[in-house]
């Protein structure tokens, strides 16, 4: 987490509540789009915790890379979750959550199971993959029929 005065310092954020040590919320203003982010960020209970709202849509992925930037570092890990059925818990239509755990490290597959940053690292990955005998991407393709309903 950024310290809480360079996170105060961000252009175009409004804080418009603030408790002692643990949070705070208000709104930033997305220059790019025009639109106000709402958001409640708090630190507490082993979490750090960002949610972000709209009043008539949910936030895109850039506005969320966007808020995550104001209160994270680049180097630091989070992630939004999507738990359990049981465990849903929605107080409003448009709103998305960052999490990150504050006492340990946050597990993230490597980037390879994603895909590849460059053909260079395709090519070395599946050079390596060769040598070790691991067949990459040799799966069967069942064609879907159109279904016209």
């Amino acid at each position: 987490m950024k310290n809480i005065e360079e996170i105060k310092k961000t252009p175009n954020l409004f804080i418009e509540a603030e408790t002692k040590n643990d949070g705070m919320g208000g709104k930033y203003y997305d220059k790019y789009t025009g639109k106000w982010l709402n958001f409640i960020f708090s630190y507490q209970m082993g979490w750090e915790h960002l949610s972000v709202s709209m009043p008539s849509r949910t936030p895109t992925w850039d506005q969320m890379c966007i808020m995550k930037d104001i209160f994270w570092n680049k180097n630091e890990a989070c992630v939004e979750y999507h738990p359990r059925e049981e465990d849903y818990v929605n107080n409003h239509k448009h709103c998305l959550h960052i999490w990150r755990p504050t006492h340990e490290t946050l597990p993230t597959p490597p980037s390879i199971l994603v895909g590849f940053r460059s053909e260079e690292e395709k090519q070395a990955f599946l050079m390596m993959a060769n040598a070790m005998g691991v067949e990459i991407n040799k799966w069967e393709y069942n064609k879907r029929e159109e279904n016209n309903e």
